[in-house]
């Protein structure tokens, strides 16, 4: 389970390991115990990053695991980045394949040989945004395309992160996601999952507020979040 706000609290609360994510530009304590995620983010995605400042900055965070730079929606040109630089994240820590288009049969036949091959260990989904279709609009949609590749990737991959799911997505996947955890298959979910109130009741709480103003209320919006996700 991969938050920043995830304290060893709610860790222990929901048996599950914190972790920090980051993405470049953050300030990231060295020396800590706890795993790191480094992500290009959805914007990065979108437009593009300059490589070699980001493989600058996944080299003085030396996290657990890191993206290898994607392009939303464009599954044929994140595995040619994936081909051109995974190498080179992977000097630092565990690079992260996003399965971009993971629902078109073209993707999860490549993606799937490429697990086959072990030149894939760790996978991203991402579960906000398709090119066709918003996840937040449409989470059943969402949450059949990502329960397909799940059931084939679980116990094939160490990892598999969820970029950005709608609670409602998690909820169908709860099924998928425990397949995964019995079958060795570490699942991640990044802060994007729950930085809204969930409910009224939760938006209650924050004073008439959809989102968190400060660490406090973001733990306690994780908290609300991972109980609705029957997790």
């Amino acid at each position: 389970m991969c938050a920043p706000d995830m304290t060893r609290e709610i860790a222990m609360r929901f048996g599950v390991e914190p972790c920090v994510l980051a993405t470049p530009g953050r300030q990231v304590a060295l020396g800590r115990a706890v795993k790191t995620l480094v992500d290009i983010g959805l914007s990065g995605a979108r437009r593009g990053v300059d490589v070699a400042m980001y493989i600058v900055y996944v080299r003085s965070v030396r996290p657990t695991w890191a993206v290898v730079p994607d392009r939303f929606g464009d599954f044929r040109a994140t595995l040619a980045q994936w081909l051109r630089y995974s190498h080179m994240v992977a000097r630092f820590a565990a690079p992260i394949f996003v399965a971009q288009e993971f629902h078109r049969a073209e993707a999860l036949d490549a993606v799937l040989d490429m697990t086959r091959q072990r030149a894939v260990e760790h996978v991203a989904l991402p579960m906000r945004q398709h090119p066709d279709v918003s996840c937040s609009k449409e989470p059943r949609l969402c949450a059949e395309r990502a329960e397909r590749i799940l059931r084939i990737l679980c116990g094939a991959v160490l990892h598999i992160h969820l970029l950005g799911p709608s609670l409602r997505a998690v909820r169908m996947l709860r099924s998928a996601l425990v397949q995964c955890e019995r079958q060795g298959t570490v699942v991640s979910f990044d802060t994007a999952a729950y930085r809204r109130a969930s409910d009224s009741q939760v938006k209650k709480q924050l004073g008439g507020r959809w989102m968190p103003r400060n660490s406090v209320e973001a733990s306690m919006m994780l908290v609300a979040w991972l109980r609705q996700a029957l997790l």
